[in-house]
């Protein structure tokens, strides 16, 4: 178990170092120059971009030619001829315009180039007159500069010219590039050697041993503390086999273990062996072995992990040597008792009583041990059986009279496990005990008639002088497994059906922790078969859902059975969920938590929701119908006497509507109630109410109104100058005009919403009897 730890030690300590030595490695890399690796600072004297400056002077004939680099400041001279400075600012540069422009760049005088007659470089030293730069490209297509030739007097450039500059240009993107790639090489290569480095020393310092072993078992490399521990130095390990590192008594075991790694599990167990120093002394370790697989993937070496374990086995020899004192010191103190209980006998009745009693105890003992269901077999070191009783008769099928004396391998053990079973023994005769005793362990049994079957063995040992003795409690599981095998079945049905089931079925524990929950997890909301297993409910409900939920969770966690409506985002949108929930109780009928089973009402719901749209407003204007105006008339004049805060109703309708109805038919008059609609829901706040009362009657309701009527008179006027301006509906001249009739109300009157909504009708029709297209507020 510790080389287990100590392997997965190994491997995250070595992920660990290799992501900081990749990150350290690419922290090392320089900052990229102006534009790229290959656009760093050259050094002075480049000789294969002066040579290409001063080809270009000659090619050219003029008496400078430049070889630049932009940042964003500056530019660069990477290589010069004729030229005293070694950079410029980017804005006086003509390489910044040369640069944006996809062929050479030629100005044949700059004093007549508006963009250039008044840069320093043109106005004094050097005197710039003529300007020729092709644009250097990063391997990436990225501008860095140019090649550019100057002359201090006005001069033409051919197309030959441009040919030949073009033809330097590309030579120098090609010494940029090839510079650029050595850069990036020596930068690799020193990473990887920092890398190199690291990794030996955080091996070499690792708490634990560690070695690499060939196909053939010798040691390639190892680090300090595993030359610790074999008491060798790194010189006379190299080369060494590594079985001739361990004691005579464990190579055998070891070798195998080193054999049998590989395959489809590359890490074997750990085993507890002993490496022998070469001045005699020895150092028991505990060894993990696991494979190392090559570039190709095969596993040619071995990694061999060893941990320390000398002073643990020692002290664990001590103590079983302390035992052997102890029970021989018992055994001697119980042969003094019972000498002297020997000598009473004779003079106590008592005595012999006493000694009635233990034999028939003993006897009690005998036929408990015969008739116990379990089989009991006594076997000495050399695995001979001393004690066979009724139950191991029944179990193995062999008689006492025939099992008595015979070997207990050869009876009741499978013959592939045989040569595990001597080994068992040995060791037991070598160290007089096992860490497995007085355990439940599975292994197989062998019946008489060849049948094997699944048993427990429950063993411990004792000494009768010099004899070892091994008591062994043995059950045949076999009906246990096939019943475990049967739950295993039934929980994989229980698991098919929960997952084929069109609902979330899940258990959450006691804390609100999802301890179960099936597939259709993962259809609804995209989550991994077993992706909520151990989080808490709220996140994945959220703290929003959770909140509102926690007075309903807490009574199901008091037993009472719920159903709960509730709303969750999901793969293809937000869905509505029916939810039971039915509260689970240990064996002690205490609460551990609660069922949840939801199933998907999303399509009821927003049925629901359309018809209560459909039955709350006007399907030919879309405004809320009477039924809605009731609801939020009732609402708004409560909140109004909450709050104290006025609110106003103004009631319309179409002046002449009847007319243009009856005229121009039902159809037009539709359009009219629509754009009549449409102008008054423009002309007020987003937060104000309208509605289609009945025919050509509408109504809004305005909240949070000042004392004075200002904002209605205001509203009023603007519906009405909104309407007047209507020309046409239908391509059809028109002249719309209303009648409004305004009332408000704030609280201090005993008032029902149809009695509110009366005065504002009351209104409207004054406003209509007074002369029309005009309002009226009471």
């Amino acid at each position: 178990m510790v080389a287990s730890a100590c392997r997965q030690m190994f491997r995250s300590l070595w992920a660990f170092v290799n992501r900081a030595l990749t990150k350290h490695a690419s922290s090392l890399m320089p900052a990229g120059g102006l534009f790229g690796a290959e656009c760093c600072p050259l050094p002075e004297g480049s000789p294969e971009l002066d040579r290409i400056t001063r080809t270009a002077t000659r090619l050219f004939d003029v008496p400078m030619a430049l070889v630049t680099l932009l940042d964003d400041d500056w530019q660069w001279f990477a290589s010069k001829v004729g030229m005293a400075m070694d950079r410029t600012p980017r804005d006086q540069a003509f390489c910044a315009h040369a640069i944006l422009l996809p062929a050479p760049m030629v100005v044949p005088d700059a004093r007549l180039d508006p963009r250039f007659a008044d840069n320093p470089l043109v106005t004094r030293d050097p005197f710039v007159r003529f300007y020729a730069g092709h644009t250097v490209r990063s391997r990436q297509g990225v501008p860095l500069g140019t090649l550019c030739v100057l002359d201090t007097r006005p001069r033409t450039f051919s197309e030959s010219d441009r040919q030949a500059l073009a033809d330097l240009a590309a030579m120098v993107e090609k010494q940029l590039h090839l510079r650029g790639a050595d850069a990036e090489a020596a930068q690799a290569r020193t990473a990887l050697a920092q890398r190199q480095a690291l990794l030996s020393r955080v091996v070499d310092h690792a708490g634990v041993g560690i070695a690499l072993l060939d196909g053939e078992g010798r040691i390639l490399e190892s680090n300090l503390y595993f030359e610790s521990l074999t008491g060798r130095a790194a010189s006379a390990l190299q080369g060494q086999p590594f079985r001739e590192l361990l004691d005579l008594r464990d190579r055998d075991q070891g070798c195998q273990a080193l054999d049998v790694v590989g395959g489809a599990d590359p890490a074997g167990p750990a085993h507890e062996l002993r490496f022998r120093h070469p001045d005699g002394n020895v150092t028991w370790v505990q060894l993990g072995f696991s494979t190392l697989p090559d570039s190709e993937g095969s596993g040619e070496h071995r990694i061999v992990v060893a941990t320390d374990i000398d002073t643990l086995r020692r002290t664990q020899f001590d103590l079983r040597d302390l035992q052997r004192q102890l029970e021989e010191r018992v055994r001697a103190r119980t042969a003094e008792l019972e000498a002297s209980a020997a000598a009473l006998e004779v003079e106590t009745a008592r005595r012999d009583n006493a000694q009635s009693a233990l034999v028939a105890e003993r006897e009690h003992f005998r036929r408990v041990l015969e008739n116990t269901s379990d089989a009991f077999v006594e076997i000495d070191g050399e695995d001979r059986i001393l004690t066979w009783n009724g139950s191991a008769r029944r179990i193995f099928g062999w008689p006492a009279e025939e099992a008595l004396g015979r070997r207990f391998g050869e009876l009741t053990v499978p013959p592939p496990l045989r040569t595990r079973h001597a080994r068992w023994l040995q060791r037991l005769r070598d160290n007089g005990y096992s860490t497995r005793m007085k355990q439940r362990i599975e292994t197989q049994g062998q019946r008489r008639n060849g049948e094997e079957f699944p048993m427990e063995m429950t063993f411990s040992t004792s000494q009768e002088g010099e004899r070892l003795m091994v008591h062994g409690f043995l059950v045949d599981i076999s009906q246990r497994k096939a019943d475990e095998a049967v739950l295993r079945e039934t929980m994989r049905r229980l698991r098919t059906i929960t997952d084929n089931v069109p609902a979330m079925i899940a258990h959450i524990g006691a804390d609100l922790c999802y301890r179960f929950h099936n597939r259709t997890y993962f259809h609804w909301f995209d989550l991994p078969p077993q992706g909520l297993v151990g989080r808490h409910l709220g996140t994945f409900w959220g703290d929003a859902l959770f909140d509102k939920m926690r007075p309903d969770i807490e009574r199901v966690l008091a037993g009472e059975h719920l159903t709960v409506e509730y709303m969750l985002p999901a793969r293809q949108g937000n869905m509505w969920f029916h939810g039971n929930f039915v509260p689970h109780t240990d064996d002690e009928g205490r609460s551990d938590g609660f069922y949840l089973l939801a199933q998907d009402i999303t399509e009821r719901k927003r049925l629901y929701e359309r018809i209560e749209h459909e039955a709350s407003h006007d399907p030919l204007t879309g405004l809320a119908n009477r039924r809605g105006l009731m609801q939020r008339l009732t609402e708004a004049m409560a909140r109004a006497r909450r709050h104290g805060r006025a609110l106003g109703v103004m009631f319309m309708d179409l002046d002449d509507f009847k007319q243009m109805n009856d005229t121009l038919g039902h159809d037009y008059g539709d359009a009219v109630l629509q754009r009549f609609a449409a102008d008054i829901a423009a002309s007020v706040r987003e937060t104000d109410f309208v509605c289609r009362l009945a025919g050509d009657e509408f109504v809004v309701v305005l909240e949070d109104l000042p004392a004075l009527p200002d904002v209605l008179i205001a509203t009023g006027e603007v519906i009405l100058e909104r309407i007047n301006a209507q020309a046409d509906v239908l391509g059809i001249p028109v002249g719309l005009a209303s009648s409004i009739g305004a009332v408000t109300y704030d609280g201090s009157r005993d008032e029902t919403p149809a009695q509110l909504l009366a005065r504002a009708d009351g209104a409207m029709y004054e406003a209509k009897s007074g002369g029309k297209n005009r309002m009226v507020v009471l």
